[in-house]
């Protein structure tokens, strides 16, 4: 019986992953959706080599959030000299955040408590529902308009606890818009002062004036600085508030079993009520 081996030099993005044949030597790169069709963490899968036709295994996916993932993206996208490909990667990774926030806090760990304490009913049926609803209010708000709803659930201190105020909150997101004042957020008090900071940085960030002089009009060419100044930003951002959060990926049972550490005592940890 053959034996089927498993590449040894993997390389994984937010799209794809690369790996090289062990028998030929061939890199194979691999598209999530169209190849693989699976947009999960690859635990380990057997995959044909493009040169030689033999299986071979690939293992060792990245589990970062795909926020995280598009800000790795950009290491490879410098490499290449791609700095406008760089800057809409950033943007994405900011508006991912501000998406995966809102399902973590609003769907997932309501839906993690429903199922801990039995409250009856059909808890996924209604997790489609609100995550149907939550889809179709947020999908035409452009980047600031994530930001201010972001930013001003942040100020709200409001753990949800049950879907029902999941769908209260849903239904009110479109009176969150606006980006809040920076007296507003200033005048927060919270126990861990760099979670201010952030939130701070959040709204001073540039990323989505660059990303739209990319994207619009003569289509701007940005620097290498610019790229590099961005990419520290997104990083000293994004990456230390999603630890405080707890948003550690897309999958709402995960969050389900995480309870006492990434649900009501992980926010009294960090903050405290006006």
């Amino acid at each position: 019986m053959s034996v089927i081996k498993d590449s040894t030099e993997i390389n994984t993005s937010y799209e794809n992953f690369s790996a090289v044949c062990p028998f030929c030597g061939h890199e194979n790169t691999f598209n999530r959706r169209s190849d693989l069709r699976d947009t999960e963490p690859i635990d380990r899968r057997e995959v044909n080599c493009g040169r030689c036709g033999r299986p071979f295994g690939i293992t060792g996916d990245s589990v970062n959030p795909a926020h995280e993932m598009l800000i790795f993206d950009c290491y490879k996208l410098i490499e290449e000299k791609r700095y406008s490909y760089c800057i809409l990667n950033l943007a994405m990774a900011f508006e991912t955040f501000f998406s995966l926030y809102l399902r973590v806090n609003l769907l997932y760990r309501p839906f993690g408590k429903h199922r801990r304490e039995d409250l009856g009913g059909d808890s996924l049926e209604r997790l489609n529902e609100l995550s149907s609803l939550l889809f179709e209010t947020i999908k035409k708000y452009p980047f600031e308009k994530m930001r201010g709803i972001f930013l001003n659930r942040m100020l709200a201190h409001r753990h949800v606890v049950s879907f029902d105020e999941a769908e209260t909150i849903i239904q009110e997101l479109p009176k969150l818009v606006r980006v809040p004042s920076d007296e507003k957020i200033s005048g927060v008090v919270f126990k861990n002062l760099k979670i201010a900071a952030l939130l701070n940085n959040v709204k001073a960030s540039k990323i989505c004036e660059l990303r739209n002089r990319v994207v619009h009009h003569r289509a701007y060419r940005p620097t290498l600085s610019e790229v590099e100044n961005e990419l520290q930003d997104a990083r000293r951002i994004l990456f230390p508030l999603g630890r405080m959060l707890g948003l550690v990926g897309d999958d709402a049972n995960w969050y389900g079993h995480e309870p006492d550490v990434l649900g009501t005592k992980r926010w009294t940890e960090i903050s405290a009520p006006f």
